[in-house]
């Protein structure tokens, strides 16, 4: 039997804690679509690793902004010319203010990194450039490896072949 290159709905709900109603929306809204396989009436519905880390990020992000806001913040990266997704993005929440900290290593001793304001109250001051520090991305995928461990869904072994980052040792 061959291996299914991405994670099936069921395994899906399970490693972003989020729900059946949510993945619905994601996709009605066009911000996360998944593939479908066969054209049957209910079709194998699969979530690649990238999307899992994208839907797990919309979820964190919603326990303190609206999803009338992640959306806004969509649109803006997309209509800026920017990357769109949010799993890569380190954003910072502060009130109503949502601000994403754009790091490059490489120029760190030159400059050091920066951050643009995405959304806003009655988005004020959208896309000006602040100065925070906030966690990475790792944590995302830290999170998802977790609730995979815990998972009585997912196959454990299975979930260590198709996932595409390696958790973080938190020493």
């Amino acid at each position: 039997m061959a291996m299914i290159e991405g994670f099936t709905r069921r395994e899906t709900l399970d490693l972003t804690a989020t729900t059946s109603n949510r993945l619905q929306y994601l996709e009605r809204c066009q911000l996360v679509v998944p593939h479908r396989i066969s054209k049957s009436r209910r079709p194998t519905v699969i979530y690649t690793w990238e999307q899992v880390l994208e839907i797990r990020a919309i979820k964190n992000l919603r326990e303190v902004i609206s999803l009338q806001t992640v959306r806004s913040i969509i649109k803006f990266l997309d209509e800026s010319g920017f990357d769109d997704s949010l799993r890569d993005k380190q954003l910072v929440v502060i009130d109503e203010e949502v601000i994403w900290v754009q790091q490059d290593w490489k120029d760190f001793a030159d400059k050091l990194p920066s951050a643009l304001k995405v959304a806003g109250h009655k988005n004020k001051d959208v896309g000006q450039y602040l100065l925070v520090v906030i966690p990475p991305l790792s944590q995302i995928v830290n999170e998802v490896w977790l609730a995979a461990e815990k998972s009585t869904v997912v196959h454990f072994e299975s979930f260590k072949q198709r996932a595409k980052a390696k958790p973080t040792q938190v020493a």
